[in-house]
């Protein structure tokens, strides 16, 4: 079970090929554009979070099937997965 983390609306092409079902993503800086229309590009049992602050700076709301998560919070997904990836 990993964590993917993506910061620019680019990384996700490159992620896309080494996701597994049981991985999670993260939307952070400038990926959290893509918060909108992620969930038709990965699978449904894909978890995924975007920082909230990020969304705040840049103004936008997350899809509902997308959970906003503090700095804190981002920390525990990240001990909760046995692997993180940056994109």
């Amino acid at each position: 079970m990993r964590l993917h983390i993506l910061n620019s609306p680019s990384s996700l092409s490159r992620c896309q090929s080494s996701l597994s079902n049981t991985d999670s993503l993260i939307l952070i800086e400038d990926a959290v554009v893509l918060s909108a229309s992620l969930l038709n590009c990965v699978g449904e049992s894909n978890a995924v979070y975007v920082l909230n602050d990020d969304l705040l700076r840049r103004g936008i709301k997350p899809s509902s099937h997308i959970e906003a998560v503090d700095y804190a919070q981002f920390v525990d997904l990240c001990a909760a997965h046995t692997q993180c990836l940056s994109w």
